[in-house]
């Protein structure tokens, strides 16, 4: 019987590129095809969007890389960059450094949203500000839970299957594909430019891309997947705790204004605590295995 794995593995670029975009849409399709059969389709209630979003993720970001990768390699766990166990010292700066982080995220953000168009195209920007502001009210309902399982609910689905998701598929499988010793930085950005363009939201495209690019950093430094992984989650389940306690009668802060207004040197602290953990990072994977 002929083995199917590694059969790819001589493919060009553009072949990878292609069976990466028509696998993620097939499986799409079918998630899409699976929530209307199983889940009632229906767009205003909200376990039938949870069920829609798990759907979705599942079939465009997890499936396809899985798949491909055992058609691209030979080893197609170590294709993915998913066969080393981070070390304790690791998974410690990338928890910390998602934290830290919030601030700057939170001001880039504030300056990405000062961004306007040119007048020709304020019918475009209208309608990018109307379809953010229905993201974003989707969003708060999906967050207010008022129960332990509805938290625990939220972080898997909206923290863990998203950052295992999407990192596969855009560092683990796309960021791979275009990837090669002299065009590392290349990748990384461009990886990070579609990583953020996909998610068409525009007032939140600058830190989205420089997360993004963090990411890719990471898994190219440590060869490591489950460090951007962690990353991503972390950055999730951070706010999604914070709705959940300000949701249920907790006296928090704001966490999506700190590093702005009044707190707008927190913001600069922030960035520059994080560039320094950065450089430290990368110190340190070049000298042992972190």
């Amino acid at each position: 019987m002929v083995s199917l794995r590694g059969m790819y593995k001589q493919n060009g670029v553009f072949s990878n590129l292609l069976l990466l975009l028509g696998t993620a849409v097939f499986f799409a399709v079918m998630a899409i095809a699976v929530w209307k059969v199983f889940f009632g389709a229906n767009p205003t209630e909200i376990n039938s969007v949870r069920w829609l979003q798990f759907a979705q993720a599942v079939g465009i970001f997890i499936v396809p890389p899985l798949v491909l990768a055992y058609l691209w390699s030979d080893k197609p766990v170590g294709y993915l960059c998913l066969d080393k166990r981070p070390g304790l010292g690791s998974v410690f700066f990338v928890v910390l450094s998602m934290v830290l982080v919030i601030p700057f995220v939170n001001l880039l953000g504030e300056w990405n949203q000062q961004l306007r168009l040119p007048s020709a195209f304020a019918a475009i920007e209208a309608q990018m500000k109307a379809s953010e502001a229905e993201i974003a009210l989707l969003t708060m309902k999906l967050l207010d839970v008022h129960s332990l399982e509805g938290l625990f609910g939220n972080v898997f689905l909206m923290a863990f299957i998203p950052a295992f998701g999407e990192e596969l598929f855009f560092r683990g499988a796309l960021q791979r594909i275009l990837e090669n010793k002299k065009h590392a930085i290349f990748a990384i950005w461009l990886t990070a430019f579609i990583f953020s363009a996909i998610h068409f939201q525009f007032y939140g495209f600058i830190p989205r891309l420089l997360m993004g690019a963090f990411f890719g950093y990471l898994l190219v430094w440590s060869g490591n997947l489950w460090l951007p992984v962690l990353a991503h989650f972390t950055n999730n389940a951070v706010a999604i705790v914070f709705y959940y306690l300000k949701n249920n009668g907790f006296h928090v802060f704001d966490i999506d204004t700190l590093g702005t207004g009044n707190t707008l040197w927190i913001g600069y602290v922030s960035g520059l605590l994080t560039l320094i953990m950065i450089f430290l990072f990368r110190a340190k994977c070049r000298t042992t295995d972190f």
